[in-house]
């Protein structure tokens, strides 16, 4: 109760180091307000009445950018900066007072605005950069002119982006890495042609900040792949933008392609994210196939033209030979759409796209006849060699050079390689090496989608271990399992091995798995209405968990224990 009415020192609320009295700052500004920064980098404006906080959060973004007002009026709040403000401070004390009161009596009403940039705006400024408050005019031209980095205006920027001059941009975002940010204003301009050209633009801009600033460009892909799943901001452009800086930075961002994929689930993303896919796929195809790229086939089948022109022009372009026989199905398609190739917009139908597709598709299967062709003679060659060899040291190379293929994510050699080893494997009874190849074999299927193929080979490989008494593998692999059966919605399987890794867990005595295992248990038998069996596996579980000393899994167990027992109550 004391803390309402005693003073309280004035802190940051971004760091909660106590601040400095701010101060009047020459020249005077426009309003009548009093300056002060935080060795965390915020800058805080007050004002005494409590009345001007507009002005003075106004006021406070402009300090934090050093006057630079076509900056500050560009950048966002959460996504450029952050602000705070923190009510009855006295400026004469120091001294924020709860109650509103001093000891005297005499009433508080004065409001800290604070602003903080974020860091890559604030080293974009100069490195280390804090902006301290100055008494003269001549201590803050000293500090201006310690900024080395160039500084390049929107209007600057917009032009070389309306003319595609990707390269002078390259050479300007290393000088001032907010050019990406200028960039990305303009995904949202009603210039068609311009949105575009920022695209382009902003994935060879982001292409050569990354080998300077890596963080910088992993942060705006974050924000553009956010923007594109949240529905109430502005995200045209965002998922392209996501696309074209991928295929100019695979070797760092590729690992986003599958969040990117994810989204073909919200239909008025598919058009954006397919494009990015078909973008990508032409400069690294196996990008895109290595991902569960299956879910661009059905993209072929959907009601809007645009989503199944754009399907088959990705997969044309990933030169999916997978995929001829349900591109011929769309040849008889008139559907107009128009689709940006990367250079212009091609207003055309989706009977053509499928036929330059299959052309593509053709080229390349051609082209690698050929390569396999030597390719033949040589392996033909190799195994006249190997004919000397033990068959069995050649299925153990091809497997080697299988797990090498899946960890570089070129899944299809993967398959290959582990289906070429596997019949060796079994002709000599390894039944260790047969197991292994068949979870291998599965993960690659699990990794592209396909979930009905993965399982008989996850099934087989827990056949082995249960022969072999190898009960460590035997629940990694019904975990595997009891994910597909996850995926398939199947309760009543997903109840079976979650049964048998609880049998198993209570064997290596994994007290914590089990927990887990009786939780989702217990989750499964309620939204079967089985309430009575749900009440039960929880309690054991909490048994589990107590004995484990997991206080947060207690705490969340019991207050679902007592919501359960006073709904049974209730119907009782």
């Amino acid at each position: 109760m004391a803390s309402k009415f005693l003073a309280q020192a004035a802190k940051c609320p971004f760091c909660g180091n106590r601040i400095e009295r701010p101060k009047e700052m020459e020249p005077r500004r426009l309003g009548d307000f009093s300056y002060g920064t935080c060795m965390c980098g915020a800058v805080y404006v007050c004002d005494e009445t409590g009345h001007n906080i507009g002005s003075a959060m106004i006021e406070a973004l402009g300090f934090a950018c050093k006057d630079d007002w076509d900056l500050a009026w560009a950048l966002m709040p959460d996504e450029d900066y952050q602000d705070a403000q923190v009510e009855k401070y006295d400026i004469q004390t120091n001294m924020i007072y709860p109650s509103g009161k001093t000891s005297d009596g005499r009433f508080v009403r004065g409001v800290l605005v604070f602003i903080r940039l974020n860091d890559d705006i604030l080293e974009a400024q100069g490195q280390n950069f804090i902006y301290k408050p100055s008494t003269t005019l001549e201590n803050s031209q000293k500090q201006t002119a310690n900024i080395t980095k160039k500084r390049f205006k929107k209007s600057e920027v917009e032009k070389l982006v309306k003319e595609c001059n990707t390269e002078k941009l390259c050479e300007m975002v290393l000088q001032d890495s907010l050019v990406l940010r200028k960039i990305q204003r303009l995904l949202y301009s009603a210039d068609e042609k311009l949105r575009w050209n920022a695209v382009l633009c902003l994935g060879k801009s982001a292409g050569a900040l990354v080998k300077l600033r890596p963080e910088v460009v992993g942060d705006l892909v974050r924000r553009l792949l956010y923007a594109a799943n949240d529905s109430a901001a502005a995200s045209w452009g965002a998922l392209e933008a996501v696309g074209e800086i991928i295929r100019c930075s695979a070797d760092v961002f590729g690992s986003f392609v599958r969040h990117m994929l994810a989204m073909l689930r919200d239909p008025q993303l598919r058009p954006a994210v397919l494009w990015s896919a078909g973008r990508i796929g032409q400069r690294h195809p196996e990008l895109i196939k290595s991902s569960a790229f299956f879910a661009i086939f059905d993209c072929l089948n959907d009601k809007d033209p645009k989503v199944r022109g754009y399907a088959v022009w990705a997969l044309g372009n990933l030169k999916a030979k997978e995929a001829r026989n349900s591109i011929n199905r769309l040849t008889t398609d008139t559907n107009k759409i128009t689709i940006f190739d990367g250079q212009k917009n091609i207003e055309t139908t989706i009977a053509d796209i499928a036929k330059e597709a299959l052309e593509k598709i053709e080229k390349a299967y051609k082209e690698k006849s050929m390569e396999s062709s030597k390719d033949n003679q040589n392996k033909h060659q190799e195994q006249q060699a190997q004919t000397k060899q033990d068959p069995l040291a050649v299925a153990y190379q091809l497997y080697r050079e299988a797990d090498l293929a899946k960890a570089r994510g070129m899944s299809l050699e993967a398959l290959d390689k582990y289906k070429e080893a596997l019949p060796v494997f079994e002709y000599y009874k390894k039944e260790v090496e047969i197991a292994n190849c068949c979870e291998k074999l599965a993960d690659v299927l699990l990794m592209r989608g396909d979930f009905k193929g993965a399982l008989p080979l996850y099934q087989r490989a827990m056949a082995i271990c249960e022969k072999k008494h190898d009960s460590i593998s035997l629940l990694i692999l019904i975990e595997k399992v009891i994910d597909i059966y996850r995926h398939f919605k199947d309760q009543e399987k997903l109840l079976t091995y979650l049964f048998k890794a609880l049998e198993l867990c209570e064997q290596l005595k994994d007290a914590s798995r089990a927990g887990l295992y009786l939780t989702t248990i217990g989750d499964i038998y309620q939204k079967q209405g089985r309430l009575d069996d749900a009440l039960d596996a929880y309690r054991v579980a909490l048994k589990l968990y107590k004995g484990m000393k997991s206080r947060e899994r207690v705490e969340i167990l019991q207050k679902g224990i007592a919501e359960l027992e006073a709904q049974l109550i209730k119907e009782d």
